[in-house]
């Protein structure tokens, strides 16, 4: 699931906003925090809006511009971009399905992104390619078609790095130091820990402060 409102607020702000009058369900952001907080990204590939159109920028929100970003060369380099036909917003200030009734969207923060969304739209239990998906949560994006009511063109920031260098965390394997960490994704150790630790058999323990990651109950010769 996405997360609450409270730890989306401690990572990328909070804003004063009001209904949009002239389009139903859009809101107006005032005050300071786009300009404080809004990135733009260049596709590293050819990317259209559901419309047809070129995208020449992808505005989302700074704290996640590395991680989407990150996402779009990795389909590029794994010739994957085919499996994005439509990319269909992430930064757009809006009510959930633009009804005013409803909470805020978390596109309203540039956290989250649509694709393909005329082949998978709110609700349709059908899911998008596994290797898109996985894309996505390697790097720390969450996909909308495992909620209880499927949004399967919807993928979530749900994750961020930790604060300073991530590729400077050690890891320690049954107390002996043996390797360092690219990332984390919501709590838990990925590539090339997390496949490493689950061959051994073992469980991960986090200390952030320590800027270590513990692994215990790896069994030797495995």
């Amino acid at each position: 699931m996405p997360q609450p409102l409270s730890w989306i607020e401690e990572h990328f702000g909070k804003f004063d906003w009001r209904d949009d009058p002239a389009r139903k369900g859009a809101v107006i952001v005032s005050g300071g925090w786009i300009l404080q907080n809004i990135a733009r990204i260049e596709p590293p590939f050819p990317l259209r809006d559901g419309h047809g159109r070129s995208i020449k920028l992808i505005p989302c929100h700074a704290h996640i511009a590395d991680q989407l970003e990150a996402v779009l060369v990795e389909l590029r380099d794994n010739a994957l971009t085919h499996l994005i036909n439509s990319f269909d917003g992430c930064w757009v200030t809006r009510h959930m399905s633009w009804d005013p009734g409803r909470a805020l969207s978390h596109h309203s923060w540039g956290i989250a992104v649509d694709v393909n969304a005329r082949r998978f739209p709110y609700g349709c239990k059908d899911k998008q390619d596994a290797r898109l998906i996985a894309a996505f949560r390697r790097h720390g994006f969450e996909w909308g078609g495992d909620w209880s009511t499927p949004d399967p063109m919807h993928f979530e920031v749900v994750a961020l790095p930790l604060p300073g260098d991530i590729d400077g965390m050690k890891i320690v394997v049954n107390d002996t130091l043996v390797s360092r960490c690219g990332r984390l994704v919501d709590g838990v150790a990925e590539g090339p820990l997390g496949p490493v630790a689950e061959a051994l058999g073992a469980t991960v323990t986090i200390h952030a402060e320590q800027r270590k990651i513990y692994v215990y109950g790896a069994q030797k010769g495995r």
